[in-house]
């Protein structure tokens, strides 16, 4: 018999406690007892490295008579001790979510992998400047597959930007941490089309190169969004009244998380900012809980119901010519 593939946008408190007792619970069970030897080993060098930190920072403070140089020693020591003790908890959670997420890849028809390369169409994000500008990056979760018949791949993204203070002391700033997602769009299009959030009065800074802005029309949709494109009646085809008013919908589901597309080579680039998902939980808490198994659903259904908004509204107009009543 052929398993039945899941949709989690629509996955029923049936679906899920089915999905949860074959495919999670036996892979938290087997890893729990590998979590409760990490938490012993972290509490062993936690026991050991708390006084060290403590000491050093004492040291400090007593040989350069500098109650901050202490203090700031002290901290950075905790840091690392800190660190170094997690390091096996660290394992433990990155196994059981790569096991978990795999689990639930394959109940829905999907391909996973946690870690590799950056996205292919990661240089046309930043060519159409649905990403800001980095000094490093870490790309992870990567997924591929099929969504409402169209291929799909995505993956989460930090990225971050070098700084220096007034001393010289360079810096990580972290400028953008969400998901990024290339679908292959079900209309066909030739020119270059990108929707970016509204930057009010700093509009006139961005360097879009050849592509001009597009005047819609839609009050509301243009006071949250700035549409511009190197073909004004293309970017009217596909940014459509369906697809402003899904956008607008998704911009309030997402709480204003800076949605911004592109439309290029065949295919809907999609940068939208947030948490970091797809993630195990507490550490610190026992393994075998429904309710961890339960957001790492919840949070690719969220990302697939994004997909599903932006390719059904896009498929909206084409249904309805096909079906005029």
């Amino acid at each position: 018999m052929t398993q039945e593939t899941l949709d989690l946008a629509h996955l029923t408190d049936a679906q899920f406690d089915a999905l949860y007792k074959a495919r999670i619970e036996p892979l938290f069970t087997q890893g729990e007892r590998d979590r409760t030897a990490a938490v012993a080993t972290f509490k062993q060098r936690i026991v050991i490295g708390a006084p060290l930190a403590l000491a050093l920072g004492v040291a400090v403070f007593l040989y350069f008579n500098e109650f901050f140089a202490g203090l700031i020693v002290g901290a950075i020591a905790g840091v690392i001790a800190f660190t170094v003790a997690y390091l096996p908890l660290q394992k433990v959670s990155d196994r059981i979510k790569d096991a978990s997420l795999i689990a639930i890849s394959e109940a829905i028809g999907v391909s996973y992998r946690g870690s590799g390369e950056p996205p292919g169409a990661l240089n046309r994000f930043r060519t159409l400047n649905l990403l800001p500008s980095y000094d490093r990056s870490h790309f992870e979760d990567f997924f591929h597959g099929e969504r409402q018949g169209c291929a799909f791949d995505l993956c989460e993204a930090k990225l971050e930007d070098e700084r220096r203070d007034k001393d010289g002391d360079k810096d990580y700033v972290t400028v953008f941490r969400g998901q990024i997602i290339r679908i292959a769009f079900p209309k066909k299009f030739d020119g270059i089309t990108v929707v970016k959030r509204d930057a009010w009065v700093f509009n006139a800074l961005r360097g879009m190169g050849e592509l001009k802005r597009v005047g819609l029309g839609d009050s509301k949709f243009e006071k949250a969004f700035e549409v511009y494109s190197n073909d004004q009646v293309e970017a009217r085809y596909l940014v459509h009244p369906v697809f402003m008013e899904r956008l607008i919908h998704l911009e309030e589901a997402f709480n204003g998380r800076r949605i911004r597309c592109g439309f290029q080579d065949g295919d809907l680039l999609i940068a939208v900012e947030g948490d970091n998902k797809f993630e195990i939980g507490d550490m610190f808490k026992p393994l075998a809980d429904p309710a961890r198994a339960r957001k790492i659903v919840s949070d690719i259904a969220e990302v697939m119901k994004l997909m599903d908004a932006v390719v059904t509204a896009e498929m909206a107009p084409l249904v309805a010519r096909r079906d005029p009543q």
